[in-house]
């Protein structure tokens, strides 16, 4: 099996966000793909303003420290332009 472009998990992550925040863990479940990964394409997104990690210190399922991504209006332009360009 090839090994998935950095780009295409990005564009993958942006999609699954654009209707409401998403935990890293849930990412990390429906892209298939493991956590290191998710974190890192997300910080990443983050760096260019096309999503904010929020981080919850007391996730109401579990009680842990988990992170939810949710995008930006900037992200927001990015996939309408993504989708334009299909």
């Amino acid at each position: 099996m090839a090994k998935r472009k950095s780009y295409d998990i990005r564009k993958k992550i942006l999609h699954m966000v654009r209707e409401e925040p998403v935990s890293y863990t849930k990412i990390q479940t429906k892209l298939s793909t493991n956590y290191d990964s998710v974190k890192n394409n997300c910080k990443e997104l983050e760096f260019y303003g096309f999503v904010k990690i929020k981080t919850i210190e007391n996730h109401p399922e579990n009680g842990q420290l988990s992170y939810e991504v949710e995008i930006t209006p900037k992200g927001r332009d990015i996939v309408k332009k993504i989708e334009k360009n299909k």
